[in-house]
């Protein structure tokens, strides 16, 4: 009675350890997008016990056909048809579409080495530059498993991701980024446990369209408050004394463009006369010549400085004083925006320094001066009034 309450309990222990580490308990299901140009993935490696699902994504018919063998052979799939198989036995399976013999596609199987896997999953968040690669550890790895992804432009991969500590199966992702825009890329996901390395199926992904590049779309108006002429624009017409106001327009494109910085210096002739605002916060502290930090312009957003300055006295004449605004950043680079006012002074314009022989003295300035002493000195002659004068200062030098 003993012995057989023994041998129950063996074969119960043994049965156990059977049903715990078959492959069947671990056998899993991968699927294989049918396109009308290609399978994805193309080049599969899984288990014996593993199934394979394929799925017509595709326009046109398509069929799953052995190159020399008879494993696989499903009828035409249509769109959104699917042909599943479960392998085995191991070995490697080639296989092709009848329809469009340049599709094709190879299935190696081999026998599981532990009692874990590690499955490939699809990439998701996939941009110009950067993607999310997905996998699944299925079964027990053991205490300090580690699972990271190989990827590259080929099966050949030739780059990993860093290693991550996983106590229990699930799901694991990794981000990688610094990748070339509309470029195919092979991945796959790796384990390692206590019974070795694991390797799932390779799969692809291709990323988008060009990158977008940070831009800022600058401008700069002015306005003669004094005039009372509130269009603002490029230019404006002021005499001295006018007091302006000037407005610099800062808008991000489609992504955000970080530590904005703007610096204005007033030309001579213009003087700095305060009331400055950032996005309507009046009196905002600071002073365009010493610079403004704007900082993080979210895409989309816009950022609007204005203050004022006065035209300075002048003299006479005119001149153009050119007001230049620098805005820097860390993506946009170096950018500079300009506005313009025409100052004329309070004297005759084109009013000039050349001496005229003028003195302001209407007396000496006259031109009846000269015309009264040369008639007195006619009428002094003819009478001989010039000879009486002649003795008198003789007579007196």
């Amino acid at each position: 009675m003993g012995k057989n309450i023994l041998k129950i309990t063996l074969f119960t222990a043994v049965l156990t350890v059977l049903l715990v580490f078959s492959p069947a308990v671990l056998a899993s299901t991968t699927n294989v997008s049918i396109t009308d140009n290609y399978f994805n993935p193309s080049d599969l490696q899984i288990n014996v016990g593993d199934t394979v699902v394929w799925t017509n994504n595709g326009q046109t018919a398509h069929t799953v056909t052995s190159d020399s063998e008879y494993e696989l052979g499903s009828s035409p799939l249509n769109f959104g048809n699917s042909y599943s198989h479960t392998f085995t036995s191991a070995g490697t399976f080639a296989y092709h579409c009848e329809f469009h013999p340049q599709m094709r596609g190879v299935i190696t199987v081999g026998s599981p080495s532990s009692a874990y896997s590690v499955q490939t999953n699809p990439a998701t968040n996939i941009l110009n530059y950067s993607a999310t690669l997905n996998g699944n550890l299925l079964g027990n790895a053991g205490y300090n498993a580690y699972v990271w992804f190989q990827w590259g432009n080929s099966t050949s991969y030739g780059n990993v991701t860093q290693q991550q500590l996983l106590n229990y199966s699930g799901s694991f992702n990794q981000n990688i980024s610094n990748l070339s825009n509309n470029t195919t890329y092979h991945f796959r996901a790796v384990v390692q446990g206590t019974n070795g390395t694991v390797y799932g199926q390779d799969m692809i992904f291709t990323t988008t369209g060009s990158e977008a590049v940070p831009t800022l779309t600058i401008s700069k108006k002015v306005i003669n408050l004094t005039s009372g002429n509130l269009n603002w624009q490029a230019s404006v017409n002021a005499k001295s004394g006018d007091v302006l106001a000037f407005v610099i327009t800062i808008q991000a494109g489609n992504q955000d463009v970080h530590n904005v910085f703007v610096r204005d210096i007033l030309p001579a002739g213009l003087t700095y006369k305060g009331n400055m605002t950032v996005n309507a916060s009046i009196n905002y502290s600071g002073n365009p010549a010493s610079g403004i930090g704007v900082g993080t312009i979210p895409a989309g957003g816009i950022t609007i400085i204005s203050y004022q300055a006065q035209a300075n006295p002048t003299t006479y004449g005119s001149s153009v004083l050119t007001n230049n605004a620098t805005i820097t950043s860390n993506e946009a680079g170096t950018q500079t925006a300009s506005a313009s006012v025409f100052v004329t002074g309070s004297a005759v314009y084109g009013a000039t320094d050349v001496p005229t022989g003028l003195t302001n003295n209407p007396v000496r300035d006259s031109f009846l001066l000269p015309v009264f002493l040369i008639i007195l000195m006619s009428w002094m002659y003819f009478t001989g009034r010039i000879y009486v004068f002649a003795d008198w200062l003789g007579a007196k030098i």
